[in-house]
C-alpha cells in the first residue's frame, strides 16, 4: 500500500507567499499614507497653535498702549506707532515714574522683542536688544489701524512650516483684531 502525503505543495506555498506580500505591500502604503496626513495634521496644528501664542505675546501691549499714569502725560500719538508694516511700537506708563517703549517686528521669520525705559518713547536708532520670541516660522506679518473703528489694530498673520517627512508646505494665514482699552481714556 502506497503511503500517504501530507502538507502542502511548492505551489501552494509559492502562491501563498505571494498573496501575504501583495497585502503586505498595501497595508505598507496605507500606514505610509496616513503617517503623512498625520504629520500634515500635526503641521497644521502646531502652526495655529502657535499663531495664537504670537497673539497672546501681543495682545496685552496693545491694550495697555497709552496708558497714562506719569506727569507729563504721554500723548495720543506716542501710544502706538505702525513703524512699517510688519513692525509695531507701543509705549505707556508702567507708574506715576516710569515710562515703557515695547516693539515687534519680523526678522529672519522671527517675532522678536525689544523692551526700554524710555520717557520720551522715541525710537531707538540702534538694533540693539531685539531678541527672537518665536520660532522662524512666520511667512508675513501685517499691523494695520485703517480699518475704520477707533482704538483698534488688526494684526495678519502668514505661518508656513515643511511637513516633516515630505517635501510639502503647509501654511495658515490668521487675522486678530486687538482693542486698544487705554486708548479709549484720551
Amino acid at each position: 500500500m502506497p503511503r500517504a502525503q501530507s502538507g502542502f505543495t511548492l505551489v501552494e506555498l509559492t502562491t501563498t507567499l505571494a498573496i501575504i506580500g501583495v497585502i503586505s505591500a498595501a497595508l505598507i502604503a496605507v500606514i505610509t499614507n496616513l503617517n503623512t496626513q498625520s504629520e500634515r495634521m500635526n503641521s497644521q496644528t502646531e502652526l495655529l497653535v502657535t499663531s495664537k501664542q504670537l497673539f497672546e505675546l501681543i495682545e496685552p501691549w496693545a491694550a495697555l498702549a497709552g496708558h497714562k499714569q506719569a506727569n507729563p502725560p504721554l500723548p495720543e500719538k506716542k501710544a502706538y506707532e505702525i513703524v512699517s508694516s510688519s513692525h509695531i511700537k507701543f509705549c505707556y506708563d508702567l507708574d506715576a515714574t516710569n515710562r515703557q517703549q515695547r516693539e515687534f517686528r519680523l526678522r529672519d521669520k522671527r517675532l522678536q522683542e525689544r523692551v526700554e525705559n524710555n520717557f520720551g518713547c522715541t525710537s531707538a536708532p540702534n538694533e540693539n536688544g531685539w531678541v527672537d520670541i518665536s520660532a522662524p516660522l512666520i511667512r508675513t506679518l501685517t499691523f494695520s489701524d485703517n480699518d475704520g473703528s477707533l482704538y483698534s489694530l488688526d494684526m495678519r498673520l502668514q505661518l508656513e512650516k515643511i511637513v516633516p517627512g515630505t517635501n510639502e508646505i503647509t501654511a495658515t494665514t490668521v487675522r486678530r483684531r486687538f482693542n486698544m482699552f487705554a486708548m479709549t481714556l484720551y
